[in-house]
């Protein structure tokens, strides 16, 4: 039993046909949201022409023991239960029969249950299967494609165009097969985005709807997370829902890959990190919410490349700013990897201050730390933000040996005569990354 997991779009069923197209016996089963009985209801109404004549209203027994007798293949067989789930939440039954079958079955017989619910696999799913977890050969979680992944896929683009490219669109493999490789940045955010009748106009708002219901509700907390309102606190006091109710919502759209919650780097300076912060980890439904989801009337009277034009392209930089962040973290772990870096690290992170950021912290199994500041926002870094990043160091009480300054806008002349004078000052900008 092997269980696969990865946010909505990230790729799982392009995995699952690839891995499956060799073998000849596999059969696979949709849980949808809904009641036992109706779950049944349409196993049955779908799967009589696999598993043979089923009742009309079959039973979990009806179910498993018609895959105990089918017998048309005699090498291994692959059993999929897609968005598992669904049904594991509304049935005790479901995971007894599951599990009874793997460990009785005469056949070679290879399970896999896929989830779209990522916090929940890593977080509850145990707990839900108790002792009968410790059948489960294995978790695979597909994660997102990585920046350098986008690059190489959008060969076409400028080095800007992927850095906002991949801010905007994330990477989910679903979205990327919707942009127009024909097109610039640019013209793919005003036809396919802003313009009504574009590809992936709606797709945001279509990713939270399509998994959860009472969308006014998360439609609501989104909105509030997209212009800042990251505390619970601040929630509260800007919706005016429960501290009850928020955390609920807040789960369910974690448990979906939607909303993270922001972890800085452990460090001595406790007392001045910020806690309690949730982010929408979403690219693109980050995007919807900030840029599109309330502004649709104005969209409709401005057409979408004039909306472009006056509601996107001047904050677009300013939205980039926090991917750009995790990019330049990505390209420490890829150096880390390649043993680039001047001493190996064990962990790369961020640390979030209650007066200052610090955009990469990677530290060594010693307490040797790197640390960064990323800047795609300004059109200059300055020696003021390289003197603000050795604050926060002092506030985060970290044992500062390098420091990367990353800009795509440059530098200023001062900075430029500190890495002459100080052998552990890096600085670098994007192209060179």
């Amino acid at each position: 039993m092997l269980i696969l997991y990865g946010e909505r779009g990230v790729g799982k069923t392009t995995l699952l046909s690839e891995f499956t197209r060799d073998y000849e016996d596999v059969i696979c089963f949709d849980c949808s949201i809904v009641s036992e009985r109706e779950q049944l209801y349409l196993w049955g109404q779908k799967m009589s022409s696999v598993l043979g004549d089923l009742p009309d209203y079959p039973t979990f027994s009806d179910i498993f023991g018609a895959l105990g007798r089918q017998t048309e293949y005699s090498g291994k067989r692959v059993i999929i239960f897609d968005e598992f789930q669904n049904i594991s939440k509304v049935s005790e039954d479901f995971t007894d029969y599951l599990f009874t079958h793997l460990q009785t079955s005469r056949r070679d017989v290879l399970i896999i249950l896929c989830s779209s619910q990522v916090e929940w696999i890593e977080n509850s799913m145990v707990k839900k299967f108790g002792l009968r977890a410790k059948n489960i050969s294995g978790f695979l979680k597909v994660k997102e494609l990585s920046f350098a992944e986008f690059v190489r896929e959008f060969k076409q683009f400028t080095l800007q165009e992927c850095v906002e490219g991949y801010a905007v669109f994330g990477g989910f493999p679903a979205i990327w097969n919707l942009i127009d490789k024909k097109l610039s940045l640019e013209e793919n955010i005003i036809r396919n985005v802003c313009n009504p009748a574009g590809r992936l106009h709606g797709y945001g708002v279509q990713t939270v709807e399509s998994q959860l219901r009472e969308t006014s509700v998360y439609n609501t907390i989104l909105c509030a997370l997209a212009h800042g309102k990251y505390k619970l606190n601040d929630l509260y006091q800007h919706t005016g829902f429960s501290r009850a109710k928020i955390s609920v919502y807040i789960k369910n759209l974690m448990e979906l890959g939607i909303l993270e919650k922001d972890f800085s780097v452990d460090t001595e300076g406790r007392e001045n990190l910020q806690k309690g912060l949730y982010g929408i980890k979403n690219r693109y439904v980050d995007f919807t919410y900030q840029f599109l989801f309330s502004n649709e009337v104005e969209l409709s009277k401005l057409g979408a490349e004039e909306f472009y034009r006056q509601r996107i392209r001047p904050g677009l930089k300013a939205y980039v700013q926090k991917t750009f962040a995790a990019i330049c973290r990505e390209y420490i772990e890829s150096e880390n990897r390649k043993n680039a870096l001047p001493f190996p690290v064990k962990s790369v992170g961020k640390w979030t201050g209650k007066v200052g950021n610090i955009d990469i912290v990677a530290t060594d199994e010693n307490g040797r730390t790197i640390i960064g500041l990323c800047n795609w926002e300004k059109p200059m870094m300055k020696y003021e933000d390289y003197e603000w990043l050795l604050f926060c160091a002092k506030q985060a009480k970290l044992q500062v040996e390098y420091v990367y300054l990353i800009s795509a806008g440059g530098f200023d002349e001062k900075l430029h005569l500190v890495q002459k004078s100080r052998a552990n000052v890096r600085l670098l900008t994007p192209d060179r990354m």
